[in-house]
C-alpha cells in the first residue's frame, strides 16, 4: 500500500509504546520503527511510512491518553458560531423538504379529495426544475444595480419602519435573488450536475386543465382497410371498377291554387276568380368537376284562370310555357368557360281573344330559337347562391309561327312572313340564391338584341316553403319588346305577377 505521512502530538515514552503495539496487532501493516527515543519533546512528531491509515481508525482503535494541559485548551475551545444566513437557510430547506413530503403524500392519495388545498409557491420553480444554467444568477453577480452606500452613523433603517404594515410588495424579487445566489453556488461547485440551460426551457407552456393536441392524429381509411396478410396476386376477374358518375339529375313540382270571391252587389263590382297553376322543372347536369360542363334543363309552367265575364270561354291560359336550355362549356380559367348554348322556348295550349274564338297564340305559334357562342361566369356556394352569366358577342335568334290563325306581328315578325332570323348578341343571367332558412330567390335575365331592336324578360320566383311539401309562391315577370307592333298610348314594357298557395315537391 502507499505509505503517507501520519502527525500527531506525543507526550513522553508512553504513548510511542502504545502506538507501537497497536500497530503491532494490525496484521504488520505498519513497520516497526527503528528507534524509538526516550525522552521525545512534548510537541514532537513521529513519520510513519508504507501504509495509509486514517487518523480516525487509530482514534476509533486506542484512544490516546491527553495531557491536562491540552484537555483544559480544548474545553476552552468554543464551537464555531454559523452566520444567521446559513441558519435560516437550513430552516429554510427543512421547511420546504416538509411541506415537499406533505405535498406529495396527499397527492398520492387516492381517498383524499382533488388537492385543491394544496398550493405550492410559484417562486421556488427553480429549485423544482431540473438543474439548469439561468442568466440571472451570472448577471446578479456581477450587477450593481441594486448596489447602495453604507452609511455608518444609520443604526436603523426608519424608511421600513414607517412602512411596516405593509405587505412585503417585493417578496418574490427578493426571493428570486436568495435562490439566484444558491445557484451560483452550485454551479461552482457542482457544474458536472447541470445538463440543461435556459434556452431549452423557453418552448415550454405551462399544463392546461385539457389537454389539446397541436396537430391531432390523422387515421389513414386505406391503412385501416388494407388486410394484415399480405395478397400475393389478384386475380383479374375479383377486381371491382367503379366508374364515377358525372351526371346529376334533379326535378321540382308545384301545384298552386288561387281564389277571389265577390258578391253580385260588391260595392266596387269585379268579379269572383279562381286560377291554377302547374310548374315541372328538370335538370341534367354533367360536370367532371375539371374542364367539361353540360348543363341540361326542361322547364313547364301552366296556369288556368276563370274568366265569369267571357261567355265564349269559362277559362283562359295565363300563363303557358316550354322551355328548353342546354349549354356545353369548356373551362378556360377560374370561373370562365367557353360555352355553347341554345334555348328553345314556345307554348302548349291555347289563348283566345275575350268573347272570341280568335286565336292569339298556340303551339309552336310562336316559337323561339337561340344558338349562341361565348362565355359563361359561374360563382356556386354550395346551399346558398348559384350564379351563371352567360355572355354570347355572336347569338342566332329564330322566330316562327306554325298557325295561320295567330297574328305573326305579335311576335317580332314582319307581316306577310312567319319566319324572322336574326343576328346579334345575346345576355342571360340565372340566379338561385337562398335568402332566409325557408325563402329562396330564383330569377333569370334575357337580353336579345340585333343592335336595332332589344328584346328583354326578367323573371324573378320567390318561395315560401312552409315544410318539404307545402309552400307559397310569388311569380313577377316583366317584359320589354319595341320591335311588337303596339297600340297608341300602350307602353313596350309589360308586367305579369301571380301569387299562390299550394303543394311543392322537390327530388
Amino acid at each position: 500500500m502507499m505509505g503517507i505521512a501520519l502527525a500527531f502530538c506525543l507526550s513522553g515514552k508512553a504513548k510511542a509504546q502504545i502506538i507501537q503495539e497497536v500497530l503491532l496487532e494490525k496484521d504488520s501493516l505498519l513497520t516497526e520503527p527503528e528507534s524509538v527515543e526516550e525522552d521525545l519533546p512534548i510537541d514532537s512528531t513521529i513519520t510513519i511510512d508504507g501504509v495509509q491509515l486514517l487518523e480516525e481508525f487509530l482514534r476509533d482503535t486506542v484512544p490516546a491518553p491527553q495531557d491536562p494541559v491540552t484537555v483544559v485548551k480544548q474545553k476552552e475551545k468554543k464551537a464555531p458560531v454559523e452566520s444567521q444566513s446559513v441558519i435560516h437557510f437550513k430552516a429554510f430547506l427543512q421547511r420546504f423538504r416538509n411541506q415537499y413530503q406533505s405535498f406529495m403524500e396527499r397527492w398520492d392519495d387516492i381517498y383524499l379529495p382533488a388537492p385543491k388545498y394544496i398550493r405550492s409557491n410559484p417562486d421556488y420553480y427553480k429549485l423544482c426544475m431540473p438543474a439548469t444554467y439561468y442568466e440571472a444568477p451570472f448577471y446578479q453577480a456581477v450587477s450593481i444595480d441594486d448596489w447602495k452606500p453604507v452609511i455608518p452613523f444609520v443604526k436603523e433603517d426608519t424608511l421600513r419602519k414607517m412602512i411596516e404594515q405593509l405587505p412585503d410588495l417585493e417578496r418574490s424579487k427578493n426571493i428570486d435573488r436568495q435562490l439566484n445566489r444558491q445557484l451560483l453556488s452550485f454551479y461552482l461547485t457542482y457544474p458536472q450536475l447541470v445538463k440543461k440551460n435556459e434556452a431549452q426551457l423557453r418552448g415550454l407552456e405551462p399544463l392546461a386543465n385539457t389537454m389539446v393536441p397541436t396537430q391531432p392524429k390523422k387515421e389513414k381509411v386505406f391503412d385501416l382497410l388494407t388486410p394484415t396478410s399480405l395478397v400475393t396476386k389478384m386475380e383479374e376477374k375479383d377486381l371491382l371498377v367503379v366508374k364515377p358518375n358525372f351526371w346529376t339529375i334533379v326535378g321540382k313540382s308545384d301545384l298552386q291554387f288561387s281564389q277571389n270571391y265577390l258578391s253580385d252587389n260588391w260595392y266596387k263590382g269585379g268579379e269572383s276568380t279562381n286560377s291554377l297553376f302547374a310548374q315541372v322543372e328538370w335538370q341534367f347536369n354533367y360536370d367532371d368537376r375539371q374542364n367539361i360542363q353540360f348543363e341540361n334543363k326542361i322547364e313547364w309552367k301552366l296556369g288556368f284562370i276563370s274568366t265569369p265575364s267571357d261567355t265564349v270561354h269559362s277559362y283562359r291560359a295565363n300563363n303557358d310555357l316550354l322551355r328548353l336550355s342546354s349549354k356545353l362549356g369548356v373551362k378556360a380559367f377560374k370561373n370562365w368557360y367557353y360555352t355553347l348554348s341554345g334555348e328553345f322556348k314556345t307554348q302548349l295550349s291555347s289563348s283566345y281573344v275575350t268573347n272570341s274564338n280568335d286565336l292569339i297564340s298556340t303551339f309552336f305559334s310562336p316559337a323561339e330559337l337561340n344558338i349562341g357562342l361565348g362565355m359563361d361566369f359561374k360563382y356556386v356556394k354550395n346551399g346558398v347562391l348559384n350564379l351563371s352569366v352567360l355572355i354570347n358577342p355572336a347569338n342566332y335568334t329564330r322566330y316562327s309561327v306554325a298557325s295561320n290563325k295567330v297574328d305573326p306581328t305579335k311576335f317580332n315578325i314582319e307581316e306577310g312572313h312567319k319566319v324572322k332570323n336574326q343576328i346579334g348578341s345575346r345576355i342571360e343571367s340565372t340566379l338561385k340564391w337562398k335568402l332566409m332558412q325557408n325563402l329562396t330567390w330564383e330569377s333569370r335575365f334575357s337580353y336579345i338584341t340585333d343592335y336595332k331592336k332589344v328584346q328583354s324578360e326578367w323573371e324573378n320566383t320567390f318561395s315560401f316553403a312552409f315544410n318539404r311539401y307545402f309552400s307559397t309562391k310569388l311569380f313577377i315577370h316583366g317584359r320589354f319588346d319595341d320591335a311588337v307592333a303596339r297600340e297608341e298610348g300602350d307602353s313596350y314594357f309589360q308586367l305579369q305577377e301571380q301569387l299562390s298557395l299550394g303543394l311543392s315537391y322537390t327530388w
